[in-house]
């Protein structure tokens, strides 16, 4: 059981005990700093897998059998110590080719081709089944295509409970696709709760020659993942105003209130 684990479960309880509370007017400093952390734990871990994604994806694609190979269907990832393993699978699901990236610095350590698919192991398994239960569930798409971070919400070895991440997939680095973006909680074939992060399909544009990317959000007290991950993704500050007329700056993977009365709380 790693470290990161245990924070991730610990992060995503917290989330969603308050997932309800969004229209409150007054949450109690505990539930702010509760649902901050929340935000920032699993911001970063969306962030640090999608990089690895990203970085295995460009590793895959220089093999001229993955370029032509009609089988895959998408990827898991597992942490693995210092490194992430990013599993591409086909629709059994099974392995058919794996990477491993490491963390600090999104160096890649190794790439498998599986002459023939290879069985996944039972977390594997489980990632693979959720990331399907979620890319076929209910929601409103703001992209053609999405990407998928999977995540462990259970500090065990063989979870049944999941949270999977719709990513709408960008364009261009000058447009960051907040809206559209989703969490998806499962256990086994079923999916225990869901929500988006915004009511339209936002798309903030950035520009050089601004100080970061503002936006106001009315579905919550306070920053979510989803503006930590897309902030850490764009390298962009991102400004947001909450109902109650508060500003936090989401910067690096930290949520700070912002404005000449931030001291005060």
């Amino acid at each position: 059981m790693t470290r990161h684990l245990i924070a991730l479960t610990l992060a995503l309880g917290g989330l969603v005990a308050h997932a309800g509370e969004a229209q409150a007017p007054s949450p109690s400093p505990a539930q702010e700093a509760e649902s901050i952390l929340g935000a920032e734990t699993m911001g970063v871990a969306i962030y640090r897998h999608e990089r690895a994604i990203a970085a295995a994806t460009e590793a895959v694609l220089k093999l001229p059998a993955f370029q032509r190979d009609p089988r895959v269907q998408g990827w898991i990832t597992e942490e693995l110590g210092d490194s992430i393993a990013v599993t591409y699978v086909d629709r059994t699901p099974s392995a058919l080719y794996r990477v491993t990236v490491a963390i600090a610095d999104n160096e890649i350590r190794d790439v498998t081709t599986f002459d023939v698919p290879s069985r996944l192991s039972p977390f594997e398994a489980g990632a693979a089944g959720a990331r399907q239960l979620a890319m076929r569930s209910a929601f409103e798409p703001c992209s053609e295509q999405y990407n998928a971070v999977v995540l462990p919400a259970e500090a065990v070895d063989t979870p049944r409970r999941w949270v999977v991440y719709l990513l709408p997939a960008a364009t261009s680095h000058k447009v960051v696709p907040l809206g559209g973006t989703y969490r998806v909680i499962t256990e086994g074939p079923a999916v225990l709760a869901q929500r988006g992060f915004t009511r339209t399909c936002l798309a903030l544009r950035q520009d050089p020659r601004a100080a970061g990317l503002y936006l106001t959000h009315v579905m919550d007290a306070t920053p979510t993942e989803a503006h930590v991950f897309w902030s850490l993704w764009a390298r962009q500050p991102m400004y947001v105003g909450t109902p109650d007329g508060k500003v936090w700056a989401v910067h690096k993977g930290r949520i700070n209130r912002t404005g000449p009365d931030a001291a005060k709380g």
